[in-house]
């Protein structure tokens, strides 16, 4: 996949947590949808930013906006 930090991934996860965590808490289907899908994306943008000053937050952002957007690209969201 790519270089990563280990300490730097415990982070990630930990942020990808209280993500899946809150989705369950709001009930929002679509919502849970979208943190489950960006759960599969998260190396991705991880690997992708290894030479980026980001931070955890930052890549799960961008990693929701890319499953969004997919959504939105492919007529799974209203406009």
């Amino acid at each position: 996949m790519g270089r990563t930090q280990p300490s730097f991934t415990r982070s990630v996860d930990a942020e990808l947590e209280k993500l899946l965590r809150l989705s369950k808490r709001v009930g929002y289907p679509c919502f849970q949808e979208v943190v489950l899908e960006a759960s599969k994306r998260v190396r991705e943008f991880q690997s992708a930013l290894y030479d980026e000053v980001t931070d955890p937050q930052e890549i799960l952002l961008l990693t929701l906006i890319s499953v969004i957007a997919e959504g939105r690209c492919n007529g799974r969201l209203r406009s």
